[in-house]
């Protein structure tokens, strides 16, 4: 599973996090992000795009945001 899917799903968990509410905080479609919880070699997996990651934990305040 690529690095960024691995830290998406800590947040998951970390945060009891539904799809929908992923989906909601990074304004993408519930399907995009089941894309991005599959696991790697999964023929519709995907990989969480880094910034959309940055985004998530910066709005769960897990880190601060910085320019």
């Amino acid at each position: 599973m690529p690095k960024t899917n691995k830290r998406l799903m800590r947040l998951i968990k970390q945060h009891g996090l539904t799809t929908a509410q992923v989906a909601e905080l990074c304004r993408v479609s519930h399907g995009t992000v089941r894309k991005w919880r599959q696991t790697e070699g999964t023929v519709s997996a995907n990989t969480m795009p880094e910034g959309l990651l940055e985004l998530l934990e910066i709005k769960l305040g897990e880190t601060k945001w910085h320019v």
